[in-house]
């Protein structure tokens, strides 16, 4: 096993006063803590980041600096977040002036070379996605006083609402709270819990003791290109220094050369007109013909009066809301009461632990009413953990009212792990009557679930940062829902071939939002677009002349982005199953030929980077693995996630979801090497199963595919989808190999890769086994079976196609 340094090791609050390091004691290491509480000894040294506007789009160029200041060659493992709506296309290793280009697998595949590269002494990188925008890099094989540059590269949409731009990039991980469940993890390298959250100590990096920061800082800059005048601009986290260009556009740095990487980058900006661009951006090439369509559709209806309307408030008081945040929710939700419509009724919930209410039945708007609302809002305050599913099932769980539409705008900083639970309960559940508005608050929430719920809940996002006034997001709101917003969008494309639009289900749009809809098609042609709906129930409609190029080179970001979506929305078919009863192979077999077609990461794929060059001596020992900690986020209360005086053991956040294993002994235990995760690991279970009339052990055969590579030209789906054809046939040969074994003999398990020979044909010309096998007997019939695996033609001719299958008991 690796050697793990336990980054930061607080032994006294002594240890805090002067600048000094320990010897290494085991498998920690003291780290150079300055008087300034600066974390030093780290391996991530600095991140820069270059953002490129375009349009309504971004082009983000990401550099970790990694170094190495020990004696020992080590391996760096950093969690660091990304947008998530971002298309990551590119992860490169620059060794001093030497650039080894990353190359997109399969991610067990990825995990293997990686770990290969490792033991014979290359230096390699790992890019990992744990999230739509959590990622884990890896960096192994680090000399002593080595510089190696990690750049990753990812397009984004611009978002846009109602005359307003934004682009976000996020600086850290905030603490994740997990439920309790039956995997156990190490989280925050503090201890380990039983959580249902499988990946749990992927998301929950090691955080630096209260009163430190980071020794690593960042430093940003925005390229701002928005094709017309800029109007107005607002930085909402940070001072930023501002330089107008000769040629109209506008670049942005951060004013600070040692910026703490603890919140987001916000810049919201405006332009001289008033509403987005519509039109149509096309990209026709390899792939084949891509588009994404922007309209701001022209639905304004004068109404005589607004529907009284059903609001219910939700408050996330878990302790990672505690402090500031707390009270800026406070302030919203005191402002949401103060602002309703006459004849609204209102409820107000909060939820951490468990899910209360202000009262036994939604309110009416009266002074008496409003008064107690408020005095429930004052005494709100952060402790527990995170269960949010409590929250979302209160709400949206309540009987409706029928003569009202409700409203739940449910405010909450995000910092959870089972996102995909939430999203999934809230998919099922919400009503035809009922919309969601969610609010992020604080310096750095988890956006991927509060895009999420709005998401699923057919409302919209805002986010409400520590020195905000909220007024605007609430004002904003209310404008929202008092105005009639379009329904039941439908498009008819005329004689164009346009097929695969997302998102799939168009969602609604309420003032001020644009249609934004990404697609492919085939063919060519010059068509007037019609677009239909229901506003206020009167039938709407708008016409826009679309041309669809036979080629077009440019715009290729076009074609990325509509992966990127297709993901998206085959992830959303996942929600209800995702992680808690099964998944969905043939949904994740089509997200991964997507991604690898496309060359995105999905969380199925990863980048992996491998020097030519071999570095170290493979017999001198495996590097020492550092997992570099993480800032916590501005305005996060240490109390509120890890309790009274950074005592795990009374921990707010943690305290009663989760049963505590072990707890460990200081920071730095936590999570497992990237490079180190077995995507397919062999259960051992006890018990007597019913079977024929009578209790016995009985298992049955599982095989499935893993991966390809490589692909001799053509596209990963190709190969693997040709490659999944013969999964019936391999388990029927396996089912029957292991029915002829005698009780007493062990089952053969594990990954067997073949060497599949084709020729220029795409024919098989010989199949044989890399490595060991499972069984020689097993093994030629199975090689047998492959024979009769074929391909088209591949483009760069005869050649070893090497596919991997796991081979599993299952009861």
């Amino acid at each position: 096993m690796r050697h793990l340094i336990i980054a930061v090791m607080i032994l006294t609050a002594a240890a805090f006063a002067t600048e000094q390091s320990a010897p290494e004691t085991g498998s920690g290491r003291m780290q150079v803590l300055s008087e300034e509480g600066i974390v030093g000894d780290l391996p991530l040294m600095y991140t820069t980041v270059v953002i490129d506007i375009s349009g309504n789009l971004q082009r983000a160029t990401v550099q970790q600096v990694y170094g190495n200041p020990y004696d020992e060659v080590i391996e760096a493992i950093y969690t660091f977040p990304l947008p998530q709506s971002a298309a990551v296309d590119r992860m490169n290793m620059w060794i001093g002036d030497k650039l080894i280009e990353g190359k997109i697998h399969e991610r067990y595949l990825a995990q293997q070379i990686y770990n290969e590269a490792i033991e014979a002494g290359q230096t390699a990188s790992l890019l990992e996605q744990e999230r739509p925008n959590i990622f884990t890099q890896s960096v192994g094989n680090i000399l002593p006083g080595d510089s190696i540059v990690i750049e990753i590269s990812y397009v984004a949409p611009v978002e846009y609402d109602d005359g307003e731009y934004e682009i976000v990039f996020p600086m850290v991980v905030g603490p994740r709270f997990v439920p309790a469940g039956d995997f156990v993890r190490n989280i925050f390298g503090i201890y380990e819990v039983s959580t249902s959250v499988e990946d749990a100590d992927r998301i929950t990096p090691q955080i630096v003791p209260e009163g430190t920061r980071t020794g690593y800082d960042i430093e940003l800059s925005v390229n701002l290109n928005p094709g017309v005048a800029i109007q107005d601009f607002e930085s909402l986290n940070h001072e930023v220094d501002i330089q107008l260009n000769w040629n109209g556009t506008v670049t942005i740095t951060l004013e600070n050369d040692d910026e703490i990487p603890n919140r987001d980058f916000v810049l919201r900006y405006t332009t001289a007109s008033d509403r987005i661009q519509s039109g149509v951006i096309a990209h026709n090439g390899e792939m084949g013909g891509h588009f994404m369509l922007i309209l701001q559709p022209d639905a304004d209806i004068d109404i005589d009066e607004i529907t009284p309307k059903e609001m219910f408030f939700v408050v996330d008081c878990s302790g990672s809301m505690s402090g500031q945040p707390m009270e800026v929710a406070k302030e919203t939700v005191r402002q949401f009461v103060r602002g309703m419509n006459p004849n609204d009724t209102f409820q107000i919930m909060r939820f951490s632990e468990t899910a209360s209410s202000m009262s036994r039945a939604p309110l009416s708007n009266t002074e008496g009413n409003v008064e107690q609302g408020i005095q429930y809002i004052n005494n709100m305050s952060g402790t527990g953990g995170t269960m949010m599913i409590e929250g979302i099932r209160a709400a949206i769980g309540y009987p409706e009212d029928s003569e009202r539409m409700r409203f739940v705008i449910f405010l909450t900083d995000g910092f959870i792990g089972n996102e995909a639970e939430i999203l999934g309960e809230l998919q099922s559940t919400l009503g035809d009557n009922t919309r969601l508005f969610s609010i992020g608050v604080g310096s750095s929430p988890n956006r991927y679930i509060i895009e999420g719920l709005a998401e699923e809940g057919r409302g919209h996002a805002y986010y409400v940062g520590l020195s905000e006034d909220p007024d605007e997001s609430v004002a904003a709101i209310y404008d929202k829902i008092n105005d009639p917003y379009l329904v039941g969008i439908d498009i008819d494309w005329g004689d164009l071939d346009v097929h695969d639009i997302y998102p799939s289900r168009i969602p609604d749009l309420y003032a001020g939002e644009p249609l934004v809809i990404v697609g492919q098609y085939n063919g060519s042609g010059t068509e007037t677009v019609r677009l239909s709906g229901a506003v206020a129930g009167e039938r709407w409609g708008q016409e826009l002349s679309v041309t669809l190029p036979s080629r077009e080179e440019g715009n290729d970001v076009i074609a990325t982005l509509w992966a990127r979506n297709k993901i998206h929305d085959l992830t959303r078919d996942m929600y209800a199953s995702y992680g808690y009863l099964s998944n969905d192979q043939e949904i994740i077999d089509e997200i991964t030929d997507t991604a690898l077609d496309y060359q995105i990461m999905c969380e199925y794929t990863a980048f992996v980077a491998v020097s030519e060059e071999v570095r170290i001596d493979p017999d001198s020992g495996e590097p020492v693995t550092i997992q570099v900690p993480v800032n916590m986020p501005d305005g996060v209360s240490y109390d509120g996630i890890f309790g009274s005086d950074n005592d795990p053991s009374v921990s707010q956040h943690y305290r009663s979801s989760n049963r505590t294993v072990a707890p460990s002994s200081g920071y730095g235990l936590g999570g497992v090497s990237g490079g180190n995760m077995q995507a397919f690991e062999e259960c051992e279970v006890d018990g007597d199963y019913f079977y024929g009339g009578e209790f016995e052990d009985y298992g049955f055969a599982e095989v499935s595919h893993i991966s390809v590579s490589p692909t001799l030209g053509l596209l990963p789906s190709v190969v693997r989808s040709a490659a999944r054809e013969f999964v019936t046939d391999i388990t029927e040969v396996y089912q029957n190999f292991v029915d002829g074994m005698d009780d007493d003999d062990e089952w053969p398990t594990g990954t067997v890769t073949f060497n599949v020979t084709v020729d220029s044909a795409g024919n098989v010309t010989s199949v044989s086994i890399a490595g060991s096998g499972l069984d020689r007997e097993l093994d030629d019939d199975l090689c047998e079976v492959l024979e009769g695996f074929s391909i088209p033609a591949p483009p760069d001719g005869a050649g070893i196609i090497q596919i991997q299958y796991s081979f599993q008991k299952i009861w």
